[in-house]
């Protein structure tokens, strides 16, 4: 009798599969094979029981292949280690629990032999592990859909165009909204620095005066007044002491995903998937944790790794703990390497595995910050000497590096000391001065987010959880609430809309204390003390409020521009979006666009139908024209080899005999990979 594992992942599987040996069978879900339905909404809303369906043909066929191995067989459930992970894993249990011997649960943390090897043999049944997350996958899933399927298609009507509104993205909209605004009504202020050159043994040395910024114009003028003419300065104090830092913790999902798009400029959907792939090729721990706990175990290696690198320098008395915030997430550990060997050796394993270079990228971070958690402190001497210019003190500062500790293998992402080697001077010694000058500077508005600064804030706030702040990210922009202009993220005016909106009739959505509150009963809900359809009810009331409808600043906007257009006065009906509506349809411009005739016209030609003037005049009808046509059009459209072979790979062979379908799938698919 063979013993069947089951993993979401084929890569996983084949890796998994060269551990285990001949006893066993390795087979992959290859991802969530049951969700809510497409096209529907998929959840009673009087009991909020989901129907969960299978998600293609290619699930399908998998799940019967599964079903068949599974007969009589001991099979062990080793789905992810985290909520959406168990789903899969308990959707996979409630299919095969009447046709298997057994069913146990194994959660790997690492893709290496031995771990792998442990996790199987300490399973434990099915039926004892946490159905919690299970519940907890279901009031996040559920309630996300209650959400945007009621509130997407309300904000599309009120506001005017394709609005989607999300429980966790509309949020993080509004924080980016939030920035710009700041950034618009941002009013610079001049501050004014006063600083003095002083020589030494033919070396110019920096001097600022005590007060650093003043914004007292007076004030400054009248110091740089008095001292500007002197040519010697007096040594009135020297200072010296030892300043420490230590090491940031291992990385968690967050300060990952920050740290790449910091230093290799990655989207964090980007750093996760060869995050993913560098899990399920045995080179890093899970990726998705919050937790900055390193094993017993780990840690040992890691000290014996640093001892044989760099010496036993380099390495604390004792071990550093690091200890999470939250106590649930300690349940796991950070993010670290799997293999104790050299840098060089790690890069020509992952080489071996056929990894990229990006891969590799983010595997040196890893690399990197692993050895560095468990390093001593970098030690610097700071010196501060302060000079007297007619009573006037000014500070020269300098800091030199006593000890490099954890920063010989660690520099990236921190704030640099200032490394100025200083003379060696003696209280009462006078220096001559270069030159004083006086500067304006002026105040500078906030920067806009980065994907990482924004990760940052979403997990300062409590918004989102490791595992969806790189789709969150990604959801805004597909969406078209965002741009990236460099790497800063810039709302649209999609984005303004919409918050506005939000702001007027459902502030509950954007309100980043309620989020953060849903995302803590979640947690409760994870650890069966709450119930998952509360969650989900709660959602429901709120998105069902029946509020009163309100004019969006869209539409306010459009109805003012063709009041002004038709010189007709409107200030009566500004506050009543169903009168407004009225007359924003009796006055728009009901002639169409001559790119919309041109297109009619190509449309017309090709499927014989009939084009007539009444509709070439009527914006309305030549748009029902051109509907009809494009579907008609459809219906003799032959796909190409190149798409039904991109429909195979990704399981959609259901969308081979539905052409319309079939494309509005793949040109998904490719403007993904564009971006």
């Amino acid at each position: 009798m063979k013993k069947l594992v089951i993993v979401e992942s084929p890569k996983k599987a084949k890796e998994i599969a060269h551990f285990l040996g001949r006893d066993f069978l390795v087979k992959a879900t290859v991802g969530h094979f049951k969700d809510l339905p497409e096209d529907k909404m998929g959840v009673d809303l009087k009991t909020f029981e989901p129907e969960f369906v299978i998600k293609s043909p290619k699930h399908k066929q998998i799940l019967a292949e599964i079903k068949k191995l599974a007969e009589n067989a001991e099979v062990y459930i080793a789905t992810d280690p985290d909520r959406e992970g168990y789903a899969i894993g308990y959707f996979m249990y409630e299919e095969l629990k009447k046709k298997a011997k057994s069913i146990k649960r194994s959660e790997f943390h690492e893709i290496t032999k031995n771990h792998v090897l442990q996790k199987i043999r300490e399973a434990p049944e099915f039926e004892r592990t946490n159905f919690g997350l299970f519940n907890a996958f279901l009031g996040r899933r559920v309630g996300d859909r209650i959400v945007g399927y009621i509130l997407s298609p309300i904000a599309s009507k009120e506001i005017g165009g394709r609005f989607s509104v999300g429980r966790v993205q509309s949020p993080a909209v509004h924080l980016i909204v939030e920035r710009e605004m700041e950034i618009k009504n941002f009013t610079s202020t001049p501050y004014y620095i006063l600083t003095a050159y002083v020589e030494k043994d033919g070396t110019l040395y920096t001097a600022l005066y005590e007060k650093r910024k003043i914004e007292n114009l007076e004030e400054v003028q009248s110091v740089y007044s008095q001292i500007s003419l002197e040519k010697e300065s007096t040594v009135k104090d020297i200072s010296k002491r030892k300043i420490k830092r230590s090491p940031k913790p291992p990385f968690t999902t967050s300060t990952l995903q920050q740290t790449a798009n910091f230093v290799l400029k990655f989207a964090p959907e980007k750093t996760m998937i060869l995050a993913q792939d560098l899990f399920e090729s045995g080179m890093i721990t899970y990726h998705r944790t919050d937790s900055t706990r390193l094993s017993e175990q780990a840690v040992v290696s890691i000290r014996e790794l640093i001892e044989k690198e760099f010496s036993k320098e380099y390495l604390p008395r004792s071990p550093r703990v690091y200890k999470s915030k939250n106590t649930q997430a300690d349940a796991h550990e950070a993010i670290r390497i799997t293999n104790f060997v050299n840098l060089a050796q790690y890069v020509k394993l992952a080489k071996e595995k056929g990894l990229s270079e990006d891969h590799i990228n983010i595997l040196k971070l890893v690399y990197y910050r692993t050895l560095a958690s468990q390093m001593e402190d970098a030690i610097f001497e700071r010196t501060n000497i302060t000079l007297d210019i007619k009573g006037y003190n000014f500070i020269v500062s300098g800091s030199v590096v006593v000890f490099k500790g954890y920063k010989v293998i660690y520099e990236i992402e921190e704030e640099e000391e200032h490394l100025d080697q200083l003379p060696i001077l003696k209280k009462g010694e006078r220096l001559r001065i270069e030159s004083i000058s006086l500067e304006e500077k002026f105040t500078k508005p906030p920067s806009r987010y980065t994907e990482g600064s924004l990760i940052k804030k979403l997990e300062e706030l409590g918004i989102g959880r490791p595992s969806t702040y790189a789709t969150i990210i990604k959801t805004i922009k597909e969406r078209g609430y965002v741009v990236k202009e460099g790497s800063s993220l810039k709302p649209t005016e999609n984005a303004f809309h919409l918050v506005d909106y939000l702001n007027r009739k459902y502030h509950w959505v954007i309100d980043y204390g309620f989020t953060k509150r849903m995302e803590e009963f979640l947690d409760k809900v994870e650890d069966n003390k709450e119930d998952w359809k509360s969650f989900v009810k709660k959602l429901y009331e709120k998105s069902t409020s029946g509020e009163k409808s309100v004019v969006s600043k869209k539409m306010l906007d459009y109805a003012l521009d063709l009041a002004k257009k038709h010189g007709k006065n409107i200030d009566k009906i500004l506050d009543d979006p169903e009168k407004l509506k009225e007359f924003i349809d009796k006055h728009a411009e009901k002639s169409p666009s001559e790119k919309q005739v041109e297109y009619a016209k190509t449309l017309a030609e090709k499927t014989g139908l009939k084009l007539t003037d009444r509709e070439l005049s009527d914006r309305t009808l030549l748009k029902k024209f051109i509907d009809k046509a494009r579907r008609e059009a459809l219906y003799s459209y032959q796909l190409s080899e190149k798409q039904k072979n991109v429909l195979i790979k990704y399981g959609r062979e259901d969308l081979l005999e539905k052409p319309a379908e079939a494309l509005k799938f793949i040109r998904a698919k490719l403007s993904k990979k564009k971006k």
